[in-house]
């Protein structure tokens, strides 16, 4: 059977996300999907201060970039923000255990002149997937659409992608059920099961009290890939089907 699992390329994401990519047999970028202003495509929350998180944001040039799709849409083309970043982390984080380990990887990607925003994510990502050990085989929606008209619905470009990618199974993000079912999804040609991931508690330098939905950048540098791993590998323990999920709606 052949899980596929896809999603927008976010910036530095959360443990929920990576779930899917352990999860799945195939894993598509929808990296021609329009981008979203002020969503976790540019963002992500990291801890900024004791007890207090704040986001890491990628600008993007707005004047360019607006209504493009996430393949067409350009990072400003400056250091200062790059620097800055690493600075923040380097500044909050740098205690923690694992610090060195892990920031010597995601250094160079930061700080490299890639110019496009699902470049630059998709790159985090797999140097993440990299960290963790979690393999699965990548996919563009892009490399699909060059080939075909690739006009349809946003639920129709959905089935048309698991067509395309030999899906048996849809593993879907939890969030994605609304549009889905207001979209006319046909869960019963192309069967689905929806993520229900609980954040697993690990230690957090920077909290006494655990906060979570951050980027799994902070599990990483708090206990390190192992853990993470199992964070990660833990977090939906049972996935909902189409009726179960369906039934939480009422």
């Amino acid at each position: 059977m052949v899980k596929v699992a896809m999603m927008q390329p976010t910036f530095l994401p959360w443990q929920g996300f990576f779930e899917l990519i352990l999860k799945s047999d195939k894993f598509i970028f929808l990296d021609d999907f329009q981008l979203s202003v002020q969503s976790h495509q540019t963002r992500n929350k990291l801890f900024v201060g004791k007890n207090q998180v704040g986001y890491y944001l990628v600008p993007i040039q707005k004047s360019i970039s607006y209504e493009q799709a996430l393949n067409k849409t350009l990072v400003v083309a400056d250091v200062q923000w790059k620097n800055k970043m690493l600075r923040t982390l380097e500044y909050n984080y740098s205690k923690t255990l694992y610090f060195d380990e892990i920031f010597e990887k995601i250094n160079p990607i930061i700080k490299s002149d890639i110019s496009i925003l699902s470049q630059l994510n998709m790159e985090i990502i797999k140097i993440l997937c990299d960290i963790l050990q979690i393999k699965s085989t990548f996919l563009l929606s892009s490399e699909f659409s060059k080939d075909t008209n690739f006009q349809s619905s946003r639920i129709k470009k959905v089935e048309e992608l698991l067509d395309w990618s030999s899906a048996d199974e849809y593993l879907c993000a939890n969030g994605a059920f609304d549009y889905m079912k207001e979209d006319g999804y046909n869960y019963k040609k192309y069967p689905v099961i929806f993520q229900n991931y609980v954040p697993k508690i690990y230690e957090q330098k920077h909290s006494q009290e655990f906060i979570p939905y951050l980027s799994v950048l902070d599990a990483l540098f708090n206990v390190g890939p192992e853990a993470t791993f199992r964070v990660i590998e833990s977090g939906t323990q049972h996935w909902l089907s189409w009726e179960e999920r369906d039934v939480l709606l009422m």
